[in-house]
């Protein structure tokens, strides 16, 4: 993950100015070009908020933001773990949004990403989920 690694990047091989712009997904976002945010796991965590949470606010490690002109806009970060995330598997067809034919899986959230103060994104609760139609809450 970009904001774990910006700092060892910065400090040993690329340097700050490499390391920090090395994620360019302001640029990639204001090109109009869809990107996807997803995990590695298990070399990384399965965790989408926290993916989202990232690419908002580029905090690394040690508190600092990297390339703040980088961060990603909160509707493309939830659309990069969404929809653009679908489509990169090629599945955008079947899942990615909630819209009538497709499948009817999906996170209830316990506030909403788009409206969160930026920090507490990776913090959002979730409620359940929603598989083939049945709601299944957490716990």
């Amino acid at each position: 993950i970009f904001t774990a690694l910006a700092d060892m990047y910065s400090e040993y091989g690329l340097g700050p100015e490499r390391a920090d712009t090395m994620v360019r997904i302001g640029d990639v976002e204001r090109a109009g070009l869809s990107y996807s945010f997803h995990s590695d796991m298990p070399m990384a965590p399965g965790r989408p908020l926290f993916l989202m949470h990232c690419g908002v606010n580029r905090t690394t490690v040690s508190g600092r933001v990297a390339a703040p002109d980088q961060r990603a806009t909160r509707l493309g970060a939830l659309s990069a773990i969404t929809l653009d995330a679908a489509r990169s598997l090629r599945l955008e067809s079947e899942i990615g949004s909630i819209v009538p034919g497709k499948l009817a899986n999906f996170t209830i959230l316990g506030d909403n990403p788009l409206t969160v103060e930026a920090p507490a994104i990776k913090d959002i609760p979730v409620w359940g989920t929603v598989h083939e139609g049945r709601i299944l809450p957490v716990g």
